[in-house]
């Protein structure tokens, strides 16, 4: 719709200058609504086109230096459209039809038009009634020239077998022929009749738009008819009634209703079911002795037949909805048997714990005597039985309207969230409630349930098993000129008797790491000599501590730190970005461990050893690299059996330059006074881990200690 009134506006601004000559210069429609085409053409022209109801469809149309006339004149007949000029006015219609008043004939045409559109513009043109029955959806195309108004209707007519042309002086009727029928028809004027102030009807069928007229024509009475509606009326037939109640019957079928008005009779339009609701009535019953709904369980079904009867619980009421015939013998039962019985009292009962609204909803039917009442901003109701019945819902209501009492239970080594997130298979969620406190819960069920739970919670309720790790981390040099002298010789004295022994392997004596005990001597020997040479490099020695299935991280980095430099394009000139980077290189590991139930040891170790290049550069804005040995893996062990990890091998190539000052740098001449060397060094990184499933804590062995457990490993391997 908006698209079309900008469309108009806009042809309305360009082409108004022209709209006193009625001089079209140029306009083009691409598959537009006709009628929107048409309203275009009257706002540039001036003049008032009127399209009737026959008028639809689309089109594509090009008016170019044409007065309004000539165009409209190519443009309908294009598409099959007539027009006719009245005064200032211009119709357009796909039908188009006059009327020969000396000679009584009728002319008309048109192309693909409804049958009923045909009908109504001959009534219009030969001005005449003409009724008809409904008909069916029937495109035409007609072309006739000076015919009798009777016979145009046969002609528009003929391929309606089952229908018949009644014609009368004043209207013509295109009545529907009933199969088997053959009784002939009433002829209108004989439908209704008067006599003084009363009326009477006599009709089998009749369209409502044609019986209201008839009746105020006779009553001589003004009436507005506000509906458009139409319908088919049958079996009319009602003696001496006065003119609103004979109305009233007719508008029963035409669904209407009427208002009157300075004497005047508005016919209005209603729906079926308000016409229905016209002859209801709603009665709304109290019942007071017994239970709305076994009232309605009571109630023959012959008597609550149709959807006329619902109950309200909560005000114990009935409410009946329908015709006086159909809600009065329901009433009369109802006043029967809703009688008072001998022996009923009311009692009031006090909830403590349980909301009334809650218990309600838990009370077995069968205890409940009479519908409660909940008494307002209160815990209570009231009910009305006999003094037995009540007895016993008093009785039920004891049971359950109580404590639900929780046993405290603390928690020794796991938390509260912990089991509620895994309960043991004999409890659910709402056999506990968390306090709040991490180590402390209740249980509200019942006691045997309880004991059983007790029973699971002793085998769960344990401290999680802690771990112990030994930790060793070496790197070895490697080369073609390594010589590692690995004999050990004993001395034994009565003055000092480990002083031989801590002569030999005094470079690991400071170690945590127990390298006699789990190695053996001859092992710490070769690495005490390593370690006196500088073959070997120690990057951790620690003991770490930790739960099972907690990851335990340690790390021994150096951490460098880098200015951002910018280069520009074009210069090639270097300034600092104001950001500045880190790189940390050394040694990461973490330890994540559990222990089975037969206490072995399963550990998951990622560790990453990183050192930073000795690259050189000239480009200031690039940072220095690093170079990376990573190793993921999992192993199981009994507890205290060491864990090598190895194989982590790098190659490292040393450049050595020996040259005569001054001779050495000349250019050519150089590698005459100068001696280049180069080194290739092997580097591997070596872990050493062993695993402990600890059973109580004890203080580390000192200094001392260990020598002599040391020395003592010795002798037991001479």
């Amino acid at each position: 719709m908006k698209r079309k009134i900008i469309l108009i506006m806009l042809l309305a601004c360009i082409y108004a200058p022209y709209a006193r000559s009625q001089q079209i210069r140029s306009m083009e429609f691409r598959n537009q609504s006709i009628i929107d085409i048409l309203m275009a053409l009257a706002e540039v022209s001036g003049t008032s086109i009127i399209p009737d109801e026959t008028v639809s469809g689309n089109a594509s149309f090009h008016f170019s230096d044409s007065d309004l006339f000539e165009a409209l004149e190519i443009f309908l007949s294009q598409y099959k459209l007539f027009y006719k000029r009245d005064g200032n006015v211009i119709k357009v219609s796909r039908i188009d039809a006059t009327w020969d008043e000396i000679n009584e004939r009728v002319s008309m045409r048109g192309e693909d038009v409804e049958l009923a559109n045909y009908i109504k513009s001959l009534s219009k043109v030969i001005g005449t009634s003409i009724i008809y029955d409904p008909l069916p959806s029937m495109f035409l195309t007609i072309e006739m020239n000076s015919v009798t108004p009777a016979t145009a209707l046969e002609i528009l007519t003929t391929r309606l077998t089952d229908y018949t042309v009644i014609t009368n002086e004043s209207y013509f009727f295109i009545q529907k022929i009933i199969p088997g029928s053959t009784a002939s028809r009433q002829m209108p004027q004989d439908w209704i009749s008067r006599s003084g102030d009363l009326y009477s009807i006599d009709v089998d069928r009749a369209r409502f738009q044609e019986i209201i007229p008839m009746l105020f024509s006779i009553a001589e009475k003004e009436y507005s008819l506000l509906t458009k509606a139409d319908a088919t009326l049958d079996n009319l037939h009602f003696n001496n009634k006065d003119f609103e109640a004979l109305l009233l019957l007719i508008l029963e079928q035409g669904n209407g209703d009427f208002v009157i008005q300075n004497d005047i009779y508005y016919i209005l339009e209603m729906q079926h079911r308000d016409v229905i609701r016209k002859f209801k009535e709603t009665r709304v019953i109290p019942i007071y002795n017994l239970p709305v709904q076994d009232l309605i369980a009571l109630i023959p079904s012959e008597l609550s037949a149709g959807n006329v009867m619902r109950s309200d619980k909560s005000t114990n009421t009935l409410i009946l909805n329908g015709s006086p015939e159909e809600i009065a013998p329901i009433g009369e039962f109802v006043a029967l048997i809703d009688r008072p019985l001998e022996g009923i009292v009311f009692k009031k009962f006090d909830l403590i714990y349980i909301n009334a609204q809650d218990i309600l909803t838990i009370i077995p039917p069968r205890l409940m005597p009479s519908p409660p009442v909940i008494s307002p901003r209160t815990n209570s109701f009231i009910l009305s039985g006999t003094a037995e019945a009540l007895d016993n819902l008093a009785a039920y209501i004891a049971e359950i309207d109580r404590r639900n009492e929780g046993f405290p239970i603390r928690l020794k080594y796991i938390k509260s969230d912990e089991l509620l997130n895994n309960l043991p298979p004999s409890i659910t969620s709402d056999d506990i409630l968390d306090s709040g406190y991490p180590n402390l819960i209740f249980f509200t069920g019942p006691e045997e349930k309880r004991n059983l739970f007790l029973q699971e919670l002793r085998l769960i309720d344990k401290p999680k098993p802690q771990l112990r790790y030994e930790l060793l981390v070496i790197e070895y040099l490697k080369h073609n000129e390594a010589r590692v002298n690995a004999s050990i010789n004993i001395t034994r004295t009565d003055e000092l008797p480990g002083s031989s022994f801590l002569g030999k392997i005094a470079n690991i004596m400071n170690l945590s790491f127990d390298v006699v005990t789990q190695f053996g001597y001859q092992f710490a020997a070769d690495l005490s000599v390593q370690l006196g040479e500088n073959l070997a490099q120690i990057f951790a020695d620690t003991t770490l501590y930790g739960i099972a299935g907690q990851e335990i991280k340690f790390q021994n980095t150096d951490t460098y730190r880098y200015q951002e430099f910018e280069i520009d394009a074009d210069s090639g000139s270097i300034s600092r970005a104001g950001i500045t980077r880190e790189i940390s290189s050394g040694l990461f590991v973490a330890l994540n461990g559990w222990v089975s139930g037969d206490d072995m040891i399963t550990i998951s170790i990622n560790a990453t050893v990183s050192k930073q290049n000795n690259n050189q550069t000239s480009n200031a804005s690039m940072i220095p690299s690093t170079s990376e040995r990573i190793v993921n893996t999992q192993i199981r062990t009994p507890s205290g059996r060491p864990i090598i990890l190895s194989g982590l091998l790098k190659d490292d190539t040393s450049r050595n330059v020996k040259k005569i000052p001054i001779l050495g740098d000349i250019p050519i001449l150089k590698y005459l006074f100068s001696d280049l060397s180069s080194i290739k060094e092997q580097t591997e990184i070596v872990i050493y881990i062993v695993p402990y499933l600890m059973e109580d804590f004890s203080e580390e062995l000192d200094i001392p200690a260990k020598i002599e457990r040391y020395y003592h490993s010795f002798l037991e391997n001479i």
